[in-house]
């Protein structure tokens, strides 16, 4: 499981540096970093609720080799998914761009 947590280890702090390296920058620059340091705070307490639920279903002596493999698979796929939600959220939604004129559809 070794090479499976270092591939995902690697794809986590590249999703995480492109989430702080593409910043709209059309936005304000104060509201966008309350903005990222609060997703990077909820992702934490997801992933630490995870890791937590991860110890208590697997408590049993016959898998309990397997805990933190699972944990820590677990917690690095839930960042790589929800920074990259956050992401497009952010971006195309809470900061859209602003309109211009006749960029619609009509």
């Amino acid at each position: 499981m070794g090479p499976l947590i270092a591939l995902l280890f690697f794809i986590a702090a590249a999703v995480a540096w492109a989430f702080f390296a593409w910043k709209p920058e059309y936005a304000n620059e104060k509201q966008v970093s309350v903005f990222n340091w609060s997703v990077i705070g909820a992702c934490t307490m997801i992933c630490a609720s995870w890791v937590l639920n991860m110890s208590v279903v697997l408590d049993a002596e016959s898998i309990e080799k397997f805990r933190w493999p699972f944990a820590v698979i677990g917690a690095l796929g839930i960042e790589i998914l929800f920074l990259i939600f956050m992401f497009l959220v952010r971006n195309f939604w809470i900061f859209k761009p602003p309109r211009r004129p006749g960029s619609g559809w009509f």
